[in-house]
């Protein structure tokens, strides 16, 4: 049996110190029925979000047009742009558009791999651009503290913070006019 594909949708949540923190909650499922919604969170003290995805109202190769723009703007590397359509369509199979847009800042890399080097396997980052069997697009990336949790890295440490907010503001900008 296929896990359901989860859409989420975002809130702001004001903690207690004052800071805005970008809030997951299930919004529809595209296999499950409505009724049976659960909230997610993406809250730095809860990892089980391992994945954060935001609605675009654009194309797949547009958002990721977009994605690359903007992180080349801001000043990050970009690895890859790879388009898993085109790669399917090349061997005959068919495949929903989707992009990996692969990217990175060895900054910031590095400090985590000096926390635990293991997190190398997850880095560079990544943004997942695809649509939905019902022709919606997300962008799609790995939640940060979840990351840290994997490989053992204390969820206090202030880079995943700004990386939480970086990579949820980069995709918000991608995904809207």
């Amino acid at each position: 049996m296929k896990p359901a594909a989860v859409i989420l949708r975002y809130t702001l949540l004001v903690c207690s110190v004052g800071i805005l923190i970008p809030v997951a909650t299930r919004a529809q499922s595209i296999t499950e029925p409505p009724n049976q919604q659960q909230r997610i969170s993406n809250n730095p003290l809860e990892f089980d979000t391992g994945m954060i995805s935001i609605a675009s109202k654009f194309s797949v190769k547009t958002t990721s047009a977009r994605l690359v723009d903007i992180l080349r703007r801001e000043k990050l590397t970009v690895f890859a742009d790879i388009d898993h359509q085109a790669n399917a369509n090349s061997i005959k199979l068919a495949l929903r558009p989707t992009r990996l847009i692969i990217f990175g800042n060895p900054q910031s890399g590095t400090q985590l791999m000096h926390e635990n080097q293991t997190i190398g396997l997850d880095l560079p980052l990544k943004y997942l651009v695809w649509e939905s069997v019902d022709h919606q697009v997300y962008i799609s990336w790995n939640n940060p503290y979840y990351l840290a949790k994997r490989h053992g890295i204390p969820p206090q440490l202030e880079l995943l913070s700004k990386m939480s907010r970086s990579l949820y503001t980069l995709a918000e900008r991608a995904s809207k006019s």
